[in-house]
């Protein structure tokens, strides 16, 4: 179980959301948790059975299968894209795409809290909404220079800022 906790974001969105041309694509860290709560639902809808067998019990089995697989479902469906045709960022029902066309800043902002420096991409787009994207160890320095070449590449102001 602590393998296929580990592996499958990573598995999905590195074989069904693949693209060779993707600066950055990973899973978000909340998926990791969603297969972990998906993983004991099945683990208990499969132990039900074993306790006793009736009716009910066989109910909580299907439930708990069920349950299982919807979080499981839920799993897949976190995740950052940031590529040369668009930017994405879905966290569970909530998503957001824009195509660098029509991205009109992307500020790279550091914030300093005293004992950590976190940084953070704003792409912001022409009618007001922004995606915000913090920097994990899935960015490497190439990454970076590779968003601030397709930025100037489709004219877009790229700011670096330093936040309070």
């Amino acid at each position: 179980m602590p393998f296929v906790r580990l592996i499958f974001p990573v598995f999905y969105v590195q074989t069904f959301l693949y693209d060779p041309s993707a600066i950055v694509l990973f899973p978000h860290r909340l998926n990791f948790n969603l297969v972990l709560v998906a993983s004991l639902l099945l683990f208990v809808g499969f132990i039900i059975p074993l306790i006793r067998q009736n009716k009910f019990t066989y109910s909580l089995l299907v439930v708990f299968i069920a349950g299982g697989i919807f979080v499981l479902y839920l799993s897949v469906l976190s995740y950052t894209y940031i590529g040369k045709e668009k930017v994405v960022s879905h966290n569970l029902f909530d998503g957001k795409t824009f195509q660098w066309t029509e991205i009109k800043e992307v500020a790279l902002e550091y914030y300093n809290d005293g004992t950590n420096r976190y940084e953070e991409y704003n792409f912001k787009s022409d009618d007001g909404n922004s995606i915000r994207i913090p920097l994990n160890e899935h960015f490497l320095y190439e990454d970076k220079s590779e968003i601030y070449r397709i930025a100037r590449q489709n004219n877009v102001l790229f700011i670096e800022q330093e936040k309070n």
